[in-house]
């Protein structure tokens, strides 16, 4: 069973885009609609699991602050005797 942050962290990285830079002999990837989301590296492979590390940080921060994250549609709310200290 996956989480659902997980499943739509996979999601965005199919849509991903990467492209070889040859001034620094290295591949680039973003994911577009996430600015600050972009990555370099030796290859594809290196520069998808940074991509999906940088997307989970950004996901997290963004539910911290309660900011709203276009295709995740978020249902989780802390138990009252909580609050915000989750």
């Amino acid at each position: 069973m996956k989480f659902k942050i997980q499943q739509f962290i996979e999601n965005k990285l199919l849509d991903a885009k990467y492209e070889f830079d040859e001034s620094v002999n290295q591949w680039a990837g973003w994911i577009e609609g996430f600015p600050g989301i972009y990555s370099q590296g030796d290859n594809i492979e290196l520069v998808r699991r940074e991509l999906a590390k940088i997307m989970e940080e950004y996901i997290f921060v963004s539910l911290q602050e309660k900011r709203k994250i276009k295709g995740l549609n978020r249902r989780y709310s802390p138990p009252a005797c909580c609050g915000d200290e989750l």
